[in-house]
C-alpha cells in the first residue's frame, strides 16, 4: 500500500465523518454577505399572505388571480421576460406521459344537516361550505343534489364494509379519500355521494388534531360522477356517536360544478445573462394547491420570488455583476405544469440546473424538519455537494447565532424566529416538480428544498400564520447563493469543486463500508462498483458548467485508484456471470416524462390499473427506499448501456437489495406499452 493510499485510509476509517471545508472556498464572503443582506423573509412573507387567499386549483380562476399578483411583482422589481405561459387544459391533449387535464369549476357547494318539520326542510348547521371553506369540497367533484340520510361505511374498500347496509341513494360516511370508494359506493351501489374524513398523510401527530378537513380527492377523468365533501375527524366522531346510537341523521348536500376547457397559465421571469445567456439556471416550486396552502406550497412561491427579487435588485443596483449564466423563474401546477413546460421545451439542454422549492416555511408549530435533497444516483453531479455545503455553512451560522455566538450570517427575519436551521442532507426525496426535472426523459441536475414532516399539510390549518419569515429568508438565500454560483461557474471555480468532491467522496466511503457491511458479497462488490462510478459521474458533470484539464482529470483518477483500494472487495469467483440478465434496454425518445404524474398515471391508463398494482417492485419496501422510488430509479437508470442486471446492481446501492425478478418483471412491462425497448446493438 502507497503512503498516500494509507493516509487517505485512515482518513475514511478514522474521520470521514467529520471532513468539513467552508462554502467561502467556493463563494465569496463579499458575495455571500449582499445577498444575505438584500433576501427579506419579511417581504417573502407579504406575498405569501397575498397568495394563501386563493384556492389555487390548477387553470382556474382563483389560480390565475395568483398567477396575475406574482406576475405583477416581477414587473415591479424589473425582472426580465415578464410573462404567462399557457397550455390547453382540455382532458385531452398529451405533453409526453401526462393528460391535460381539464379546468375544475365550482359555482357553489353546500352540506346542511336538516329536519324535516311539517313537510319542509329546515337547516339546522352547515357542515360543508365551499366559499368558506373550499377544502370541503374534494376536487373533481361535480354537479349533484340529494336530500337523504348519512350510513357510515368505514373504510369502504372492502365488502364487509357494506354487509347488512343499504346506501342506494344515501350519503355515505367514509375514512377513505372519495377517490378510492367512489367506483364500489356510488357506481356500483348506488351511493348519492361521499362525506370523507380522510385523515391527514402519516406523521408522529396523525390524527392527533381533530379539527382537520384534509384536501379531498375524485378522479378528473372519472368513470363514475360524482362529489364528494370533506369534513374533520372530530365532527365525524361525533356523527358516528350518534349513528351508533340509533339516530338517523339526515343531510342535504348541494354541487354545482363541472369539468371546463381551460387554460394552464404558468408566470415565468429571468434575470438575464451575458456572455453564456442562453444556458440558463432554473427556479420552481409549485403554485397550485388548496386554501390556505401556506407551507404548500405558497411558502416555495414567495421565496422564488424572493430570490427573483433580491438578485435582480443586487444586479440593477451594480452590487453584483450581472450573471453569465440567465437564472429563470417558473410557478407551475405541481408536477403536471412541470411536464408541460419541459415536453414544449425549445431545448432542455439549456437548463443545466433546478432549484426546487417545495414547503420551506413551516415554523416550530408546524413540527417541519427542513431537507436540502441533493437527487438520485441516476443523475450524478456536483450540485448535490454544493447544496449541501451550503446547507452545512447555513446550520452552522444560524446554529452560532441561536448559541448567543457572534456571526457575520445570522440569516434571521426581524419578524421571524431565532432557532437554528438544522437542516437534514439528503439524496433522492421524492414528491414534487424535482422528479420531473431528474426524470430519465430530462436528467436536469438540481436541488430540491423541503419541509417534511408538517403536521398541518393539505389542511384548513396550513395557515399563513405557521410560516416563519426567518426560514423563508434562509431558504431563499440558500437558492440563491446556489444560483449565483451555478450561474457564474466558470473554469477558475473547477479546483474548488474538485476539492469538495474529494471531501466528500471520502464521506461518501465511510458511508458505503457501513452500508454494505450487512450484505452478501456478490452485492457489497456490485455496491462498491456503483460508488466508485458515482464518484466518477459527479467529476464528469463538472464539464457541463466548465473544463477539466487533463492534470485535473489525471488528479482526480489517481485519488478514485487510491479510494478503490481501500474500499475494495475480496474478489469472488464468476459472480460477474452468475445469474445475470444482459438485456439492455433504451428510452422511447418520443415519450417523455414519468410513469406517474399528476392526477393521471400514463402506466394505469396503459398498462392497466389492476397489473399495475400488481407489480412487485412498485410495492417493494427496501433497507432505503420504497417501491415508488425503485420504480422510478430503474426506468431512470434504462440508458442503452446497463443491463438489467446493472440497473438491479444500482438500485441495490441506492436504494437496498431488491430481487432481479422484479425489476425484470417491472422493466418488461415499460417495454409491453413501448416505454422502452430492448437495444440493438
Amino acid at each position: 500500500m502507497s503512503v498516500r493510499t494509507a493516509a487517505l485510509c485512515a482518513v475514511v476509517l478514522t474521520s470521514a465523518t467529520t471532513v468539513q471545508a467552508d462554502l467561502r472556498e467556493l463563494v465569496d464572503e463579499s458575495e455571500l454577505a449582499q445577498i444575505a443582506a438584500e433576501i427579506s423573509g419579511e417581504a417573502a412573507k407579504r406575498n405569501l399572505d397575498t397568495i394563501t387567499l386563493q384556492h389555487r386549483m390548477r387553470a382556474s380562476q382563483q389560480f390565475d388571480n395568483a398567477t396575475a399578483h406574482i406576475l405583477a411583482r416581477l414587473s415591479d422589481y424589473g425582472l426580465d421576460d415578464v410573462r404567462a405561459l399557457e397550455y390547453p387544459a382540455d382532458g385531452e391533449t398529451m405533453f409526453g406521459t401526462q393528460r391535460s387535464r381539464p379546468e375544475w369549476r365550482v359555482r357553489s357547494a353546500d352540506l346542511w344537516e336538516i329536519d324535516i318539520i311539517d313537510g319542509r326542510a329546515l337547516r339546522q348547521r352547515r357542515l360543508g361550505h365551499w366559499d368558506s371553506v373550499p377544502l370541503s369540497l374534494a376536487q373533481d367533484s361535480l354537479s349533484g343534489e340529494a336530500i337523504t340520510t348519512l350510513v357510515d361505511i368505514g373504510a369502504g374498500t372492502n365488502d364487509s364494509h357494506y354487509r347488512g347496509k343499504d346506501i342506494a341513494g344515501k350519503l355515505v360516511l367514509t375514512s377513505s379519500q372519495p377517490g378510492a370508494i367512489v367506483e364500489r359506493a356510488v357506481g356500483e351501489l348506488g351511493a348519492a355521494g361521499i362525506v370523507s374524513y380522510a385523515p391527514n398523510q402519516r406523521s408522529a401527530w396523525w390524527k392527533e388534531d381533530e379539527r382537520l378537513v384534509r384536501w379531498g380527492h375524485l378522479s378528473s377523468f372519472p368513470d363514475t360522477r360524482s362529489f364528494g365533501f370533506m369534513i374533520s375527524l372530530g365532527e365525524a366522531r361525533r356523527l358516528q356517536q350518534r349513528l351508533d346510537a340509533g339516530e338517523e341523521i339526515l343531510l342535504h348536500a348541494r354541487v354545482d360544478a363541472s369539468h371546463e376547457v381551460g387554460t394552464y397559465r404558468f408566470a415565468t421571469a429571468a434575470v438575464r445573462g451575458t456572455d453564456r445567456a442562453g444556458e440558463e439556471i432554473h427556479f420552481t416550486c409549485h403554485l397550485d394547491h388548496p386554501r390556505p396552502g401556506a407551507n404548500d406550497n405558497a411558502s416555495g412561491c414567495v421565496a422564488i420570488l424572493e430570490v427573483a427579487r433580491a438578485l435582480n435588485a443586487l444586479v440593477r443596483n451594480d452590487i453584483l455583476p450581472r450573471p453569465s449564466r440567465t437564472i429563470r423563474f417558473l410557478w407551475p401546477a405541481e408536477i403536471e405544469g412541470s411536464i408541460m413546460y419541459l415536453v414544449r421545451h425549445e431545448d432542455v439542454s439549456r437548463i443545466k440546473a433546478n432549484i426546487h422549492m417545495d414547503m420551506v416555511g413551516g415554523a416550530p408549530v408546524t413540527k417541519a424538519v427542513f431537507r436540502i435533497s441533493g437527487g438520485p444516483f441516476s443523475v450524478l453531479s456536483f450540485i448535490a455537494d454544493l447544496g449541501h455545503e451550503i446547507g452545512h455553512f447555513v446550520n452552522r451560522e444560524t446554529e452560532t447565532y441561536t448559541s448567543g455566538g457572534d456571526t457575520a450570517f445570522p440569516l434571521a427575519a426581524e419578524e421571524g424566529g431565532k432557532e437554528p436551521l438544522l437542516a437534514l442532507m439528503e439524496g433522492l426525496d421524492m414528491g414534487s416538480d424535482h422528479d420531473v426535472f431528474f426524470e430519465g426523459s430530462f436528467r436536469i441536475p438540481g436541488l430540491y428544498l423541503h419541509d417534511w414532516p408538517d403536521r398541518y399539510i393539505h389542511t384548513n390549518y396550513d395557515l399563513a400564520a405557521n410560516i416563519d419569515p426567518t426560514k423563508l429568508e434562509r431558504a431563499a438565500f440558500i437558492g440563491a447563493v446556489a444560483a449565483w454560483f451555478l450561474a457564474n461557474m466558470d473554469d477558475d471555480d473547477v479546483p474548488a469543486v474538485l476539492a469538495l468532491l474529494e471531501r466528500n467522496a471520502l464521506k461518501r466511503s465511510a458511508e458505503l463500508l457501513e452500508r454494505r457491511a450487512g450484505l452478501d458479497a456478490a452485492d457489497q462488490l456490485a455496491m462498491t462498483s456503483v460508488y466508485l462510478a458515482l464518484e466518477e459521474g459527479k467529476r464528469d458533470s463538472i464539464t457541463g458548467f466548465a473544463a477539466l484539464s487533463r492534470e485535473q482529470r489525471a488528479s482526480h483518477a489517481e485519488f478514485l485508484q487510491d479510494l478503490a483500494r481501500i474500499t475494495a472487495v475480496p474478489a469472488i469467483a464468476n459472480v460477474a456471470g452468475t445469474g445475470r440478465n444482459n438485456t439492455v434496454y433504451v428510452r422511447n425518445e418520443s415519450l417523455q416524462g414519468p410513469m406517474s404524474a399528476f392526477g393521471y398515471s400514463y402506466l394505469q391508463d396503459r398498462y392497466g390499473v389492476e397489473r399495475t398494482a400488481g407489480l412487485r417492485l412498485r410495492q417493494y419496501r427496501g433497507l432505503w427506499g420504497s417501491g415508488g422510488q425503485y420504480a422510478y430509479e430503474a426506468l431512470n437508470f434504462v440508458d442503452g448501456e446497463r443491463s438489467v442486471s446493472d440497473i438491479r446492481d444500482w438500485l441495490t446501492a441506492e436504494l437496498g437489495p431488491v430481487p432481479l425478478e422484479f425489476v425484470e418483471e417491472y422493466l418488461e412491462a415499460l417495454a409491453s406499452i413501448g416505454v422502452i425497448r430492448t437495444a440493438t446493438r
